[in-house]
């Protein structure tokens, strides 16, 4: 009777470490991916041409926000939600900022993506990066 007990809690507390293993596992995975994709739309935006001309050519100008851009949610491969909604596929919010600081200044160009780990707390991966202007 004893050895079934021992064998019994030995079994859970196996179970327990496999559990938190696979847990620090995916979320190790799902902070890999916010950061691939939050690279990724930051390529995006500094890819645009911004040229003096002739003729001058803004691609960013039209982009600038006066906040934070609306929500769109991914899925690991960087693919929108048809639906425009978070479901678990489509787990990372996706949210692009991009000021002008002025003629001579740069562009800010701010990604940020929001993810949640298993717990349901929420994580943020942020980048920036000024895109300089050539006039």
């Amino acid at each position: 009777m004893i050895a079934l007990v021992v064998a019994s809690i030995g079994l859970l507390g196996t179970v327990a470490v496999q559990q938190t293993m696979f847990n620090a596992t995916a979320n190790a995975g799902d902070a890999a991916i916010a950061t691939r994709l939050a690279m990724q739309a930051l390529e995006e935006q500094l890819a645009k041409v911004v040229t003096a001309g002739p003729p001058v050519v803004d691609q960013l100008a039209p982009a600038v926000t006066a906040g934070w851009s609306t929500a769109v949610y991914v899925n690991a491969l960087g693919a929108a939600s048809p639906g425009g909604t978070s479901t678990p596929d489509y787990r990372f919010r996706r949210q692009v900022q991009i000021t002008n600081l002025g003629v001579t200044q740069p562009y800010n160009v701010s990604v940020r993506i929001v993810y949640s780990f298993d717990t349901g707390v929420s994580k943020t991966v942020r980048l920036d990066s000024q895109r300089y202007k050539t006039w």
